[in-house]
C-alpha cells in the first residue's frame, strides 16, 4: 500500500490563488473559491458589464445627437458650401509665396504674413492667384476629405469643409522647411496659417468647418468626443505609447481642446492628455467636454 500523501499544489497555481484549502484525513484538497477571489471576479464582471453600458450608450448618443444636427443643420451646411465654391471658382490656382525677410523694418507686399521661424528668420508667406496654364489640373472641391487613422489604426475618410486654398496640402512641406511649424512634429499647426482663405478664416474661427465630421460621427468612424484622429503619415512617427491613443475611436472634441494653454502644449502633453480621457472615460466626463468645448468655441478665442 502506498503511504505517501499527495502534495499541496505548487505556489502560485490557480489552486492556491483562487481556492481555499482544506485537509481531510491524509488527502489535501480545493475545495472551494476564496473570498477575495470570489471578490475580483464580482468586481471584473462588474466593471465589464458598466464598459459595456457605456459604450451603448455612448454610441447612442453619438448616433442621436449627429443624426439631430445634421437634419437641423443641413441647410447651414449646403449655404456654407455655396459660399466656399463661390470663393475658388474661377480659372485661377493659388500658390504660395515664401521669402526670408533681411531686417524686420523692411516692408511688407501687399496681403503678406510676416512670421518668425524656430530658428529666427523673418520670413513673409503670401498666398496669390495666377491664371491657370493650358492643361494644368486644378485642384477644386469645397470639401476636403483626407484618410485618417482612427480606433485599432483602421483607416477612414474624414471630412471638412475646406478652410484653405486648394493644393494647401501640398504647399504644407514648404511651410516646414522654412521653420514655419508652431506644434511638436509629427503634427504641424500655425496659429495663424497663410494657406487659409478669407471665408476659410470665418469658418475656423466659428469652427464651423467642423460641420461635415457629423457624418463620420453618425457613421460609427468617429465619436462625439475622443482623441483627434491623426494622418497616417504622423502615426507612421509614433512613439511605441503614442499608439494607445488609438484604443478608442477618434473624436469632434477631446480633453486637450477644452484646456485654457492648449496653444502652449507640446504633442507629449496632448497624447497624456488623451490618455487621460481612455483612463478616466465615462459619460460624465463626456458631458463636460462637450459643454465646456461648446463654451470655448462661441466664447474663448485663445485657440485660434
Amino acid at each position: 500500500m502506498n503511504d505517501k500523501k499527495p502534495s499541496l499544489p505548487e505556489e502560485g497555481t490557480d489552486c492556491v490563488r483562487h481556492m481555499s484549502v482544506e485537509t481531510v484525513g491524509d488527502k489535501n484538497l480545493c475545495l472551494q473559491e476564496s473570498p477575495d477571489a470570489k471578490s475580483d471576479e464580482a468586481d471584473k464582471r462588474a466593471a465589464t458589464k458598466k464598459r459595456r453600458a457605456y459604450r451603448f450608450f455612448k454610441r447612442a448618443f453619438d448616433i442621436a445627437s449627429s443624426g439631430a444636427m445634421l437634419l437641423v443643420l443641413s441647410w447651414l451646411i449646403v449655404l456654407l458650401l455655396l459660399i466656399k465654391w463661390l470663393e475658388d471658382a474661377g480659372r485661377s490656382v493659388y500658390e504660395l509665396q515664401i521669402e526670408e525677410v533681411v531686417s524686420p523694418d523692411a516692408p511688407k507686399a501687399k496681403k503678406a504674413k510676416r512670421y518668425l521661424s524656430r530658428d529666427g528668420k523673418i520670413i513673409d508667406c503670401t498666398l496669390k492667384k495666377r491664371k491657370k496654364e493650358h492643361g494644368e489640373v486644378v485642384p477644386r472641391g469645397v470639401i476636403y476629405s483626407s484618410l485618417r487613422v482612427g480606433k485599432g489604426g483602421k483607416q477612414f475618410r474624414f471630412y471638412k469643409i475646406r478652410s484653405m486654398c486648394p493644393g494647401a496640402e501640398d504647399m504644407k512641406q514648404a511651410l516646414i522647411d522654412a521653420g514655419l511649424n508652431e506644434a511638436d512634429p509629427p503634427a504641424f499647426k500655425m496659429k495663424d496659417d497663410p494657406r487659409i482663405t478669407p471665408v476659410g478664416r470665418f469658418l475656423r474661427k466659428t469652427s464651423l468647418d467642423e460641420l461635415p465630421q457629423l457624418w463620420n460621427i453618425f457613421k460609427g468612424d468617429m465619436s462625439v468626443v475622443g482623441p483627434r484622429p491623426p494622418l497616417p503619415r504622423e502615426v507612421a512617427e509614433y512613439e511605441p505609447w503614442h499608439m494607445h491613443r488609438l484604443d478608442v475611436k477618434g473624436g469632434l472634441l477631446c480633453l486637450w481642446q477644452i484646456q485654457p494653454n492648449r496653444n502652449a502644449l507640446s504633442f507629449d502633453e496632448w497624447v497624456k492628455l488623451d490618455l487621460e480621457y481612455i483612463r478616466r472615460q465615462s459619460f460624465w466626463l463626456d458631458m463636460k467636454i462637450i459643454f465646456k468645448g461648446a463654451y470655448m468655441v462661441i466664447f474663448d478665442r485663445s485657440g485660434e
